[in-house]
Formats: structure tokens, sequence, C-alpha cells
């Protein structure tokens, strides 16, 4: 199951943000892990049922929808939960504990990145019996399930952690750890078999509005060769939290049938997870030249890590009719760029764009980060006007976005690891902190960390500023989306102005429930405003006769 954010949120009071402004999902952050397919997959094919339900969309698409009758009504041999990213800590913890309320003799595992980080604090809670650690839950979690129908001991799983009888909590050796990803199986294919299986087509949209722009994604690797300093998936994470030494990637094949896969059952466009270039540049072609024998006609969006040669986009070119990619720089600073694990220059940046673009990409995200270390108010303000200069020379198939780095600094990451050495400073430390953050209603007091250049309000302050001012660069380029433009500029302002009644009611010791009202109403005019994030859907959104094959395992 894959819990919202914070689990009652329809009875707290929170103000839209810009948390969740650079991905699909809201500020419920309902988009799960793409892992949980691959993890019903393979539990299937080796002979334990596995059904996947998102709670945090059905709880968003329908409000009728109680998560509690739904769990009580369920008599499975174990409760799965993820908290893999940690803004889900609040909602993950709430749905162990409607598990054990509903079900005290069930028990519950949770299993993701924050899982693995945080295994004590979550296992000094009743709620959960069992965490299954490291970034490649599928064989650890097999032999548990096959150790709890059994009756056996969990002595021998690998990855895990547990409560023995006395209570102590034990934690196996974290010893699979594969660097071979093989055995990975379709697990699109069982994902629409699942559908029909346990006849929940709306337990397994990805996020809410999935039906009618069904975004879908490949992994391609896991781990990281990459040190983004601020990142909790970095090659630093991965060694000294995830016990992963080096990245596992998959064949070019096995991305290919995926993409075929994908392409068969819909026209939405498809993201490939992860620069196939970390893994060199023979890699990355020999990926394109399998994608070739495919020829998807979904827009297929490419990750890129850093700067990449003209052969590269000329290879995307001939294999994908229609392609776009993305690019997070971050900065306009090449200095603090360095010191946030990136290495290129502008003039790098610049020459990728312009091969990308005089290759026929259809569109190139670019992604600007406020929080980063060294970053002041000015710099955020250079940094803005520097995309806006993008946006210029390069028209309206640049797409340059901005957002906070929130509302987590990422726990494992390098940043978070050397703290104070690197200038930044830390409001959360315990499970239990997190969590009580994301109960504010006011983003700005979420973020877990300042930094020695900028404080949490800096960093709200600084957002709006440049989020105002690109979005009026974007008017100006491009005079068509002006209508878009007004409507975003009255939302970012009417965002503002409920945070300061929100923040003037609290200081003087009001209820600020009594704004719930407005908050609910702004957030459902905000659902319509990432139209900036979306690709094109080509051809028809759902082809039934390809999911039909799909079904018939043909």
């Amino acid at each position: 199951m894959h819990p919202p954010s914070v689990y009652d949120f329809r009875t707290k009071l929170g103000v839209p943000s810009p948390i969740a402004d650079l991905i699909p999902s809201g500020t419920a952050f309902e988009m799960y892990p793409l892992g949980f397919s691959f993890l019903g997959e393979y539990l299937e094919r080796n002979g334990v049922n596995v059904r996947i339900v998102n709670l945090a969309t059905r709880m968003l698409e329908d409000p009728s929808f109680d998560a509690g009758s739904f769990i009580a009504k369920q008599r499975p041999r174990a409760f799965g939960i993820g908290l893999h990213w940690l803004p889900h800590c609040h909602g993950a913890v709430e749905v162990a504990r409607l598990c054990k309320e509903k079900h005290g003799d069930i028990p519950v595992i949770m299993g993701g990145y924050s899982a693995t980080i945080f295994a004590d604090d979550l296992l000094a809670r009743s709620e959960v019996d069992f965490v299954v650690r490291g970034d490649s839950a599928e064989e650890p979690l097999l032999q548990l399930m096959k150790a709890i129908e059994s009756g056996a001991g969990f002595e021998s799983v690998p990855n895990l952690s547990w409560r023995d009888p006395s209570g102590e909590i034990r934690h196996n050796e974290f010893s699979y750890v594969p660097d071979d990803l093989s055995y990975l199986g379709n697990n699109y294919r069982y994902m629409v078999r699942s559908a029909i299986k346990y006849g929940d087509i709306n337990g397994l949209k990805a996020f809410k509005g999935w039906w009618s722009y069904p975004l879908t994604a490949v992994v391609t690797v896991r781990g990281c060769r990459n040190n983004c300093t601020f990142c909790g998936g970095s090659a630093h994470a991965a060694g000294t939290c995830f016990n992963r030494k080096k990245p596992a990637f998959r064949s070019p094949s096995a991305i290919a049938a995926d993409v075929r896969a994908i392409s068969r059952f819909t026209g939405a466009p498809i993201f490939i997870i992860g620069d196939l270039r970390q893994n060199g540049d023979e890699y990355s072609l020999q990926v394109l030249g399998a994608l070739k024998k495919v020829a998807p006609r979904n827009y297929t969006v490419l990750e890129l890590f850093g700067p990449a040669p003209r052969t590269f986009f000329e290879q995307a070119a001939l294999s994908l009719p229609n392609f776009a990619c993305e690019i997070s720089p971050e900065t306009h600073d090449e200095e603090l760029r360095r010191m946030a694990g990136k290495r290129y220059s502008n003039a790098g940046l610049e020459a990728t764009l312009r091969y990308a673009m005089e290759c026929g990409c259809s569109k190139a995200d670019v992604f600007f980060m406020i929080g980063i270390r060294g970053q002041t108010r000015e710099s955020v303000r250079e940094t803005t006007a520097y995309a806006t200069d993008l946006l210029r020379r390069f028209g309206p198939r640049l797409n340059p976005l901005i957002g906070p780095l929130a509302p987590f600094l990422d726990p494992g990451s390098i940043s978070h690891d050397n703290a104070a050495e690197l200038g930044y400073g830390l409001f959360c430390h315990t499970l239990e902190e997190y969590r009580t953050a994301l109960l504010e209603p006011n983003w700005r007091d979420m973020l877990s960390y300042e930094t020695d250049w900028m404080s949490r309000a800096d960093i709200a302050a600084a957002t709006y500023e440049a989020l105002l001012a690109l979005n009026r660069a974007r008017g100006e380029a491009s005079p068509g989306m002006s209508k878009y433009v007004d409507v975003c500029e009255k939302f970012l302002n009417d965002n503002m102005t409920l945070l300061e009644r929100v923040d003037r009611a609290r200081a003087a010791g009001e209820d600020a429930m009594s704004l719930k009202a407005e908050a609910d109403a702004l957030r459902a005019r905000g659902a319509h405003l990432k139209e900036e994030l979306k690709w094109p859907v080509e051809g028809p959104r759902f082809r039934y006769p390809g999911i039909a094959r799909t079904i018939l395992g043909r």
C-alpha cells in the first residue's frame, strides 16, 4: 500500500506549496515508487499473490473512500507499506497503525530508502514488525513471506530488520545487493493483469488524474555513479545507507522490452529513469539502438545528469520519433554547481541544449533549485535571470523550471551527513520530528534545514520571487500563453496572501482552521497549473487491443 504524505490531509489545514510543483503528483505525493510493480511481479512469479493499492490516489479521487474500512475488509498474509521517500513518513506510520488496529495478528512490513535509514525508529513502534532494507527488496521479501507462511525463524532472511520475541531489534546481514538485474520481470504485464485479477483499476493508478494522462516510466539502473551533495540516492548514499558499492544497470534489451510493452497499451509519454550515459557512451548507444527496433510513437523522455555530445542526440533522433530531455544544472553559478556535486560549465550546458534542439528534441526541461550550499537570495535572482535568458535564446521548446529543495534535506546525502561543515543547520533528526514537520500548514516551517546563507523564510521568499519572475518571462517568450501565465500569477499571489493570513492568525492565537476552505479551494486551482510539465500523448491514451494481448501474455 502506498500512503499519502499526511494521512489525514482531508481534515488538516495545508496551504498549497511549491514543494511538489516539479513532479507529476501533488502535495500528497501520491505517486508510488515504480519498485512496487517489480516486487509484485517477482513475488507472483514465485507463488505469492500481491495486490498493489495506492491509498493516496484513492483518498484524493474519492472523498468517501475510507482507508480504515478498506483495510478492515482485507485478510492478507501480510501488509506491505512503502516508505521510500521521506515525505510519506506521516502517512506510512498512520497506515501501519490502522493495519494493527484492524488486524493485530497480521504482520506489517515496510521498505524503501527512508524505511532503510529509519529502521530502528520504525521498529521502536509497535505498528511495524519488519523492515526490508536496501534498494532491491524482491528476493528478501520473498524469503520473508516464506518464513511468515511456514512459521520458520527470520534469522536467515537477508537485509531484514525485525524484533525478536524478547523485543530486541535485530538487523540481519545486509547481503542482498544484486549487481545483475536480469531477474526483474515484465512489471507492466503484471500491473495490467493485476488490475483484472483484483478488479481494482483505481488502486493501481500512479497519481491523481493518471487515467487521463497515463504517464509511465522505465527503470534503467539501481544506484548511481554521481554524487550530487543534496541527493539521498547518490553514490555516497547508496554506499553508506544501502550497501551498494556500484550501480547495477539493466540490459539494453530489457529496457527496450519495457518500452515496447508500454507502447502497445498506451500512447502516453514514457520517462526513462536515469542518465543512459552514466554507464558510458557505448552503453547509451546500445540502448538507443535497441529502442530503434521498437520505434515507439510515444514521447520518450531522456534524463541527463550532465552535458551530452551531439552523437547522443543524433542517435536519439534516429531511434525515437518523438523525444524530449531533462537536465538539472541547479544554478547559473558554476562554482555553486561544483559545490553541489555537478562539475560542468554553462557553455557545456548550452551546447547540450543546442545539440538537442538541432536534432529535433520536442522539449527540454531545465531544472534549477533553491536552497543549495552557498546560494543567497541575490544568487537566486541571478539564476532566474539566467533561466530567462535561456528561454529567450532557445525559444518555447526550452522549459526552465525552478523550485525549492523541499521539504527535507535528504538523510543519507553528503550535505545531510556533513551538515555543519557544509553550512546546513538541521531542524529534524528523528523520524518523529520529520512526521511532526509535515503537519505544519506553512511549507516554510516544514523545511528540515536552513543554510548559512539563507533562513527558511529566505528560501520561501526567494522561491516565490523566482516563480513570479520566471512565469512572467514565459509569458513574454510565448504570447499565446498569456492567459495561462495570468492564472499562474494570480495563484502565486493568492498563495502568498493566504500564507501570510495563516501566520497572522497563529501569531494572534486564533484558530487558523477557519482558513481551511480557502486553502482547499486554492489547492484545487493549483492542480490545474502543471501543464508545463506535461508532454503530449501521441495517439490514444489506451490501446485496448494491446491491453488484451498483454493480459493473454502475447
